[in-house]
């Protein structure tokens, strides 16, 4: 899980190499110690990668700073990527919905 929540953190911030993008992706050999098999077979269009970091970055700064801890924004970033991949792909649709998980990550990191 470790790895995967890593692997999705890189995605959202665009550093993987082309190689591990098809294994992300599922295009490639068996991607599973990156991704479920749910993530694994969703590819992001760059317009919805745009605008999952825009929300990230929009919910991220909503967040008090005595709420901020440790691996929030990766869990932030991991409930855009499963809103995206259950078809939410609208800016306002995707901060809405980490925005309504924020306590709830924050509880379970605590």
């Amino acid at each position: 899980m470790i790895q995967s929540r890593e692997k999705k953190r890189e995605v959202m911030d665009g550093r993987l190499s082309k190689r591990d993008r098809r294994l992300v992706s599922g295009k490639q050999g068996d991607a599973t110690q990156y991704e479920s098999a749910e993530d694994r077979s969703m590819q992001y269009s760059s317009e919805l990668i745009q605008t999952m970091r825009q929300a990230l970055e929009t919910v991220m700064a909503s967040v008090p700073a005595h709420q901020s801890v440790f691996g929030l924004k990766a869990a932030v970033a991991e409930c855009i990527l499963k809103a995206a991949a259950h078809g939410q792909t609208s800016y306002d649709g995707l901060v809405t919905t980490a925005s309504d998980q924020i306590q709830a990550i924050v509880a379970m990191l605590n």
